[in-house]
């Protein structure tokens, strides 16, 4: 059924996008092999620039380029990432700027660099078709969509999943370089334009940590910011782990392994342990932390691996299944003092340093943590927060964490359907119709603070 669904959304999309293909040759406007002193070494400066592939617009209706900059790492270490950019055809001045954020991702074939002939109906294809012509404000844009670090230019490092004030910082860098390579290209945008970050899932989220940094970076006037679209986003880690616990299933195991190594990796709290020191045995046997680090199979991918190592091993994992798919126990993933601390639990004194840096990791990165050097978060401008009230992958109290903590600059959407019933099919629904009515809501100025909760 899911896939009759998601079938049945691509054809529209394909339709409405009036599809026809385009040349695939790559142009490189700046060399490979030329120097960085050939351009300021400052963050946020474009080193490279290569011609890409828009694969449902004519090459006379807008032009796309991969582009690598300079950012930071979590040590404060010069980095180089990588994004897409497209805006419109040369005689049309970009209305406004999109900010897209994409959404989780473990195989690298689809970070937006990477963006191919397959991905028209992908979140970066339906994102990048605000770049052609129409009447909506949010048509003919200029959009901008970096790589996470770890993806694109940077695929051999581990990816900081969820690490939501380095990935805000780094998303900030991407736009002002591809900013500065708009206006190097001679580029000219409207004289009334608004920027808006948007994403959905792990997407929506760092739209959200995109948003807050800006404001408390200063940024709001230099981007035009008026402010952002989040769907169905993992806003509040620890709420979020609760509720897979509360229900006693988790029916995108992945994202827990994705969590605990990108954590390992990059918050202090946790660098003295390996993902094995939260994980179960029977879950690491089925070779999940190989697969992340990989980067060559697709989180449905890897849900089948998974699921086949389950029948083949019941005495690891054994995956139970409801309307709304398949699943695990959070006791067959996570080991079991993760679990009792996350209750509320007592654990052993041994444990408890373990769990109580989890935690901190955790709380650190829910988007309205005190973040260092920039104190408590009060939003200055709206923020348009869809959520699917049937979501199982992020679940809906992620949506109503933000309407608390975020107060009245929350404008809330709350989607129901028992058609569109699961995370990826309402984000097919968030891409296909909301996305668009909410960015125009905040672009023609008539999101109010005042919170909206449908």
């Amino acid at each position: 059924m899911i896939r009759i669904q998601k079938t049945i959304l691509a054809l529209l999309v394909i339709i409405l996008a009036a599809c026809s293909s385009s040349d695939d040759t790559t142009q490189n406007i700046v060399p490979d092999d030329t120097p960085d002193a050939v351009r300021d070494d400052g963050i946020g400066t474009v080193v490279k620039l290569s011609q890409g592939t828009l694969v449902w617009a004519d090459a006379s209706e807008t032009q796309t380029y991969t582009y690598s900059y300079r950012s930071h790492d979590a040590s404060g270490d010069t980095i180089r990432l990588t994004a897409l950019i497209g805006w419109p055809k040369a005689d049309v001045r970009p209305k406004n700027l999109i900010i897209g954020c994409h959404i989780t991702i473990t195989d690298d074939a689809k970070a937006p660099s990477n963006f191919g002939n397959s991905d028209a109906t992908s979140d970066v294809g339906m994102l990048m078709m605000y770049t052609i012509g129409g009447n909506a404000p949010s048509s003919n844009s200029l959009v901008i969509m970096p790589d996470y670090e770890g993806y694109g230019g940077t695929v051999s490092r581990t990816h900081p999943y969820l690490c939501q004030e380095l990935t805000a910082r780094q998303v900030i860098d991407a736009v002002r370089a591809g900013m500065k390579l708009f206006k190097e290209q001679n580029g000219e945008m409207s004289d009334s334009w608004k920027s808006v970050a948007v994403g959905y899932s792990q997407g929506g989220a760092v739209a959200m940590a995109t948003h807050r940094m800006i404001e408390q970076a200063g940024l709001s006037d230099e981007l035009h910011f008026c402010g952002s679209v989040c769907g169905d986003g993992p806003y509040d880690l620890i709420a979020t782990f609760r509720q897979y616990i509360n229900d006693n299933k988790i029916y995108l195991p992945t994202v827990v392994p994705l969590i605990i190594k990108s954590f390992c990796e990059y918050m202090p709290t946790l660098k003295a342990y390996e993902p094995e020191d939260f994980l179960t045995a029977g879950f690491v046997s089925s070779g999940v932390l190989d697969m992340i680090s990989r980067k060559t199979l697709s989180t449905g991918q890897i849900q089948d691996r998974l699921m086949a190592y389950a029948e083949a091993h019941p005495e690891d994992l054994q995956f139970g299944f409801d309307d709304s798919g398949d699943y695990l126990r959070p006791d067959m993933i996570m080991r079991p003092e993760c679990i009792a601390y996350l209750k509320g639990e007592n654990v052993a004194e041994t444990d408890r340093p373990k769990v109580e840096a989890l935690m901190q990791a955790l709380e650190a990165n829910t988007i309205w943590a005190r973040w260092a050097g920039y104190g408590e978060w009060q939003p200055q401008h709206p923020i348009m927060a869809f959520h699917s009230v049937t979501d199982e992958v992020v679940p809906f109290v992620n949506y109503l964490q933000a309407l608390h903590y975020c107060q009245q600059y929350v404008n809330g959407r709350r989607f129901s359907s028992s058609f569109f019933n699961t995370h990826t099919t309402a984000g097919y629904m968030f891409f296909g119709y909301h996305c668009t009515d909410l960015m125009d809501i905040l672009l023609q100025g008539k999101a109010s603070v005042a919170n909206i909760d449908q």
